[in-house]
């Protein structure tokens, strides 16, 4: 008995021995994470707002405001910025629209025109942290590009092409508005001239506006019925009644602002180029890029900023001698060996370089 009590014993050990041991409750902590939502910066919103001359319905005949919509539009395409047009109607819209621009959080607002001045100098205080952009006009405030351009540049150069080109001796001006701005336009034309030939007959005229495309065509055939055989026009829309009646009656217009060479091929002889579009995306992308300083920023034929067309169909009819003065001149007034009149005052006092 004592012996089988031993074995069992023993046996008893061993299966306790050998059972699998149960593991001791575990309290297990898990760490919290927590991810952090940043918050994603706001998208740049750049706005334009016309004026009363609005944008081109036809892609073949892009005006002065398409350029600054052009600029917004490379922007828009280079820097991922979201652009806003503003169309004014009349004159009473202006300041409405650049104050609801502003207002709805635009970082940067430009006004396309001489016209905003007002407008703009009344809007531009009220909201100091919005970067304004206003072309052809100069507004005094910090936060405001004054975008302004030798316009006389590119009128005396085609000009002086006009007079060259001239078989009758009598040339024709165009102008819009009777403003400062369009003065410039036309005292570099008729010194342009002048330098050409001394005895040039210039006849002037002006529409009062710059979408009347008729009035434009009626002074235009005035001037040609009195002999001139070349008109230039620095009125916006009127110009292309101009380049109506150079198709119609045989001879040359002179475009502005754009390439206007293709609207009337043959009939236009070159365009006074004022790269509006360059002006405005760089007064943009400095916004954008947190280097806008207000002030008035001249763009002038020696950056390229005016100039005249590359006569994609005239030029074969232009002597290679006129062209050659041509660039003379241009290189003249590059190094600042030729200061250009920008007033029919200052015209009276110009003399013509010898060529």
């Amino acid at each position: 008995m004592k012996k089988s009590s031993t074995i069992v014993m023993l046996l008893v050990l061993v299966l306790a021995a050998c059972a699998p041991k149960v593991a001791e409750p575990t309290t297990e902590v898990v760490a919290e994470t927590t991810t952090e939502v940043v918050a994603e910066a706001p998208k740049f919103k750049a706005a334009m707002i016309t004026d009363l001359g609005g944008l081109s319905t036809s892609p073949d005949t892009k005006g002065f405001s398409d350029l600054c919509w052009e600029a917004l539009e490379k922007a828009k395409a280079d820097l991922g910025i979201e652009i806003t047009l503003f169309e004014s109607k009349e004159l009473a819209d202006l300041e409405p629209n650049l104050t609801k621009a502003a207002s709805e959080g635009y970082n940067y607002i430009v006004g396309c025109g001489f016209l905003f001045t007002d407008a703009l100098a009344v809007v531009a205080p009220k909201f100091p942290d919005v970067d304004f952009a206003i072309v052809d006009s100069v507004v005094d405030a910090p936060n405001v590009h004054s975008l302004v351009f030798s316009e006389e540049e590119g009128s005396f150069l085609v000009g002086a092409i006009a007079a060259g080109m001239s078989e009758t001796g009598t040339i024709g001006f165009v102008g819009g508005m009777e403003v400062p701005l369009i003065k410039k336009f036309e005292a570099g034309y008729w010194a342009g001239a002048r330098t050409i030939n001394p005895d040039i007959k210039i006849l002037s005229g002006y529409t009062g506006s710059f979408s009347d495309v008729a009035k434009g065509k009626e002074i235009t055939l005035t001037q040609y019925n009195q002999g001139a055989d070349v008109v230039y026009a620095a009125a916006g829309a009127c110009g292309l009644g101009t380049i109506e009646a150079a198709k119609e009656n045989g001879f040359w217009a002179i475009g502005v602002d754009t390439d206007q060479d293709g609207y009337a091929p043959g009939s236009v002889l070159t365009s006074m180029l004022k790269h509006v579009e360059i002006a405005v995306y760089n007064s943009v992308k400095s916004s954008y890029d947190g280097t806008f300083k207000g002030g008035v920023v001249v763009n002038d034929l020696k950056i390229g900023a005016v100039g005249y067309s590359e006569m994609r169909y005239t030029k074969d009819k232009v002597p290679a001698e006129l062209l050659a003065k041509v660039d003379r001149l241009a290189e003249m007034i590059k190094s600042g060996e030729l200061v250009v009149p920008t007033t029919m005052e200052e015209l009276e006092t110009f003399v013509p370089p010898s060529m």
